[in-house]
């Protein structure tokens, strides 16, 4: 009786894992780092210091797109005394080599209310691209 079950579990099983054609390939969401403890001291965490004029988001990367992969990036920037962003790099990102350069390329031309200080240097944002869809922040 046990055997009967057994076996009508594996057959139920089996049909559950069978496609009619491929599938989609399925990339898990990295795991993102803690952007307070990659922040050095005395460097300005996007969103607490940050008054931002425009924003334009990074292009989801086409290819990254159809092939369904997913990551973020922390990206670290300097905003001058006009409120322009100077020194543009990609402190982490995962996996690695996919979205950074859309996202290099998107911060260079973001804007920010001139820093009362006179500039800011080493600010992190991070900026996640999930499902198809790129956000600021977490």
């Amino acid at each position: 009786m046990t055997l009967r079950f057994a076996s009508i579990g594996l057959c139920l099983g089996l049909i559950a894992c069978t496609t009619d054609g491929p599938q989609p390939l399925n990339h898990d969401y990295p795991a993102p780092p803690s952007v307070k403890r990659l922040t050095e001291a005395g460097a300005c965490q996007g969103g607490s210091t940050l008054a931002a004029l425009d924003l334009p988001l990074p292009a989801f990367p086409r290819r990254a797109k159809r092939q369904g992969r997913q990551g973020w990036v922390v990206v670290s920037l300097d905003v001058s005394a006009d409120g322009t962003t100077e020194n543009v790099f990609a402190k982490r990102a995962a996996p690695p080599g996919i979205f950074d350069k859309t996202t290099i390329k998107a911060v260079r031309s973001w804007t920010f209310q001139p820093p009362q200080s006179g500039s800011l240097s080493n600010c992190l944002v991070f900026v996640s691209f999930r499902l198809g869809a790129v956000k600021i922040g977490k």
